[in-house]
């Protein structure tokens, strides 16, 4: 059996914050070190302890859980808008296909939507992923968190 086969995407619930908050800061202060200094990625890090933001994505928006075994492997989440809000493949499981998977599966659900495109705000480490899924960078953008300023880049596919 393939690796992919193994991997079973559902629907996050509640209980799984803990899970999910805990792989995205694991991701962000790991997999993004070649493009984002450490107060970057600490500032970066520190907005996923909004626990009332999960729960509203978890009950607003199309979101995703990618488990291999009882394992989250990797997580993403689509608004009825077609706004790609949060998008994160654990650290020890990159590039086995995971992303590809979550990433079809929303624009599986753009499209029973009717949506005419996706839109998304990406970082330097995953805009080759969304670039390779067909996704144009409309602008740079300079977010200032916290006393710092982190570059990521408005992107766009029309579907």
């Amino acid at each position: 059996m393939a690796f992919e086969e193994k991997i079973k995407l559902r629907t996050a619930i509640t209980a799984d914050i803990a899970s999910i908050t805990q792989l995205y800061t694991e991701t962000v202060l790991t997999v993004c070190t070649g493009e984002y200094n450490q107060n970057e990625l600490k500032t970066w890090a520190s907005l996923g302890q909004n626990l009332e933001r999960w729960k509203e994505r978890i009950k607003n928006q199309y979101f995703l859980i990618a488990e291999l075994g009882e394992k989250i492997v990797g997580f993403a989440s689509l608004s009825h808008e077609g706004y790609l809000d949060v998008f994160y493949i654990h650290k020890d499981y990159q590039r086995k296909g995971i992303a590809f998977m979550l990433y079809n599966t929303l624009e599986e659900q753009a499209i029973r939507l009717s949506l005419k495109n996706i839109i998304a705000d990406v970082s330097k480490t995953a805009k080759p992923f969304f670039e390779k899924q067909g996704f144009l960078t409309l602008r740079e953008q300079q977010n200032h968190l916290k006393g710092y300023m982190l570059i990521n880049y408005k992107m766009e596919k029309k579907i």
